[in-house]
């Protein structure tokens, strides 16, 4: 039941109370003397006075009610808007969460791969350790090289027999003098003598080369010696007046101040000339 409705049924109970209050002789009372006696307790005027006071306090407690619903109203919007929010923040999490899972599968991706580039690295130092070990052995094996190299002697020669031709043949075996020197490092052969001369003790590598150019029936050829000693001859018989080459070379150990030279037998010859066909070279292998 409304508020409206409880004030009007009050006012008309109020209005009734006031008629039985102020009606006829069935109302009045008798005194003890047997006269009549009118009017209640309680007069008309207070009994309107609490009824409009009472209205008045249901009007304004109508009032707060309806300010109230309002407010529920409004609390009610807001609880609304506070679950869509709270649902939308649900939302967001979830997505959140599902990218929290998918960043740290990518960063398991990465350590892995950083793991991996980590124990790479890991070798490539050793790798390198590895080489600069093997480049500072190799760097003093150098410098040792360096040291041994330059200590070492140094004995290399280079010649050819003449510019004018032929020589020979001769009657008897004739030392070769070999004039044109090109390359005479130690200085150990002599453009005077045609001697090359070990100026230490070691291994020598020893080479010539002839060329024989005269008529038929003729030889070519040379014999070298070490000191007095023959160690190597080589000859070829010329039949048909054409080039006859003799090339050949010798490893031999020679003591220092042995004496290595060409010799040409007798009857044989040889040609020369600016191309340098007749040589005699020699260079050290190693000292002792």
């Amino acid at each position: 039941m409304k508020i409206d409705t409880v004030v009007l049924l009050l006012c008309l109970s109020v209005t009734q109370a006031q008629g039985d209050l102020t009606g006829g002789p069935e109302n009045d009372t008798k005194n003890s003397l047997g006269e009549p006696q009118t009017g209640g307790c309680v007069s008309d005027g207070a009994i309107l006075t609490e009824l409009r006071a009472l209205r008045d306090m249901v009007v304004e407690q109508k009032d707060q009610l309806s300010v109230y619903k309002d407010q529920l109203s409004v609390t009610q919007r807001h609880v609304e808007e506070m679950r869509r929010d709270n649902a939308a923040l649900g939302t967001r999490l979830s997505l959140s969460e599902h990218h929290v899972e998918e960043l740290k599968a990518e960063n398991e991706a990465l350590e892995a791969r950083l793991s991996i580039g980590e124990r790479h690295v890991e070798e490539l130092k050793a790798f390198d350790a590895a080489l600069e070990a093997r480049l500072s052995l190799s760097e003093h094996h150098v410098e040792e090289l360096k040291a041994e190299n330059e200590g070492r002697p140094k004995v290399a020669f280079y010649t050819a027999l003449t510019n004018s031709g032929h020589v020979g043949p001769f009657n008897t075996e004739t030392s070769l003098v070999y004039s044109k020197v090109f390359t005479n490092i130690g200085n150990a052969y002599s453009p005077v003598t045609g001697v090359f001369t070990a100026p230490v003790r070691g291994v020598y590598y020893i080479r010539f080369t002839a060329l024989g150019y005269s008529s038929p029936r003729t030889v070519a050829g040379v014999t070298m010696f070490k000191n007095n000693l023959q160690i190597m001859h080589n000859g070829v018989y010329n039949t048909d007046g054409e080039h006859k080459f003799v090339v050949n070379a010798v490893t031999v150990e020679l003591e220092q101040g042995d004496k290595i030279m060409m010799r040409l037998p007798s009857g044989y010859d040889l040609y020369d000339d600016i191309s340098n066909y007749t040589t005699f070279s020699g260079f050290l292998l190693f000292p002792m």
